[in-house]
């Protein structure tokens, strides 16, 4: 069966013919009056509050995460403030990632570079990633590498993907799955799936459609539409698991109730053939955050036998 797979997960955009500047973050002399302190800490806060990452260890959790594209422009002005009062390269890199949203790409190349020369964990994903869409992919790598050395867990999926498709260093797949082993742990449903695709694909590791059903199962529990797909085509075929029209028919009834066109056609060919699933849960509204390390598995007793190397993740 040919799986889906997914590359790295491309957070900052990059304007084509835009020039990237590498010089640190530096304000003009004199270009402004030093922000007042009870501004200042306003701002702090209004830029943790506007442009903190689910990505960053280091946020400030007194706010809850903003994804990239809900983060508020006027976050640009605060994390500007901010940094400029207190040099911290927290707001260095969230001045980073706002710039990233009102799309000023050298600018926000600028702001990571900043932080990731104060050695901010965060900030060099996001600085890895801008220099591996440049070419620079031993950068990218170094980056990742660095960031995932100390638990950061989107640093962790990226490093996997460059081990599996040889983004600045060799292909090596027990590489990749221990670094995506890494990041499902920590709650990444795309390393759960791209472990499961590296299994039932058999390419970089020995084939095992048993793992892969189990990690297929791992990711879709989480909400991941590609790996319930892929659990649906080996349920309808019976690939690893007793063949199951029914559970096939469910698998693509939840993916197509998440947005996905392929599982709506794949389930309207089930409907059309006669096998009607029973109503999907409610994907926009399951808790899907997992509450320390792996979920268990959600598949019937007895369907597939929990692999070792689930047992202690």
């Amino acid at each position: 069966m040919n799986a889906r797979s997914s590359h790295v997960r491309i957070i900052a955009k990059l304007c084509a013919g835009t020039a990237v500047a590498l010089a640190a973050l530096t304000v003009a002399p004199n270009a402004r009056e030093p922000a007042p302190v009870v501004l200042a800490s306003v701002m702090q806060d209004q830029c943790d509050r506007m442009a903190g990452s689910p990505y960053d260890q280091n946020r400030n959790t007194a706010y809850a995460p903003v994804g990239i594209e809900e983060i508020d422009t006027e976050a640009v002005t605060a994390c500007r403030i901010a940094f400029e009062a207190t040099h911290n390269p927290r707001f260095a890199y969230q001045l980073g990632r706002a710039l990233n949203r009102t799309q000023e790409a050298d600018q926000a190349m600028t702001a990571y570079e900043t932080a990731v020369n104060a050695d901010y964990s965060a900030a060099k994903v996001n600085f890895g990633m801008l220099m591996g869409r440049m070419g620079d992919t031993s950068t990218e790598f170094k980056m990742y590498s660095e960031a995932a050395a100390t638990g950061n867990v989107l640093a962790a999926y990226n490093l996997g993907v460059a081990y599996r498709d040889g983004l600045g260093t060799d292909k090596n797949g027990e590489k990749a799955l221990s670094w995506f082993e890494k990041a499902a742990a920590g709650g990444d449903s795309t390393a759960a799936f791209n472990i499961g695709a590296m299994y039932d694909e058999g390419d970089l590791v020995a084939e095992d459609n048993q793992l892969a059903i189990a990690w297929y199962d791992i990711a879709a529990k989480r909400g991941n539409a590609d790996a319930m797909i892929n659990l649906g085509l080996m349920y309808q075929a019976g690939e690893g698991i007793a063949a199951n029209p029914q559970a096939a028919a469910e698998m693509y009834a939840e993916a197509a109730a998440a947005g996905d066109s392929f599982g709506a056609l794949k389930l309207k060919e089930m409907q059309d053939a006669g096998v009607v699933p029973a109503p999907a849960p409610d994907v926009a509204t399951t808790d899907h955050t997992p509450k320390g390390g792996i979920d268990m598995l959600v598949l019937q007793e007895g369907d597939v036998e929990i692999p070792s190397t689930l047992l202690s993740i």
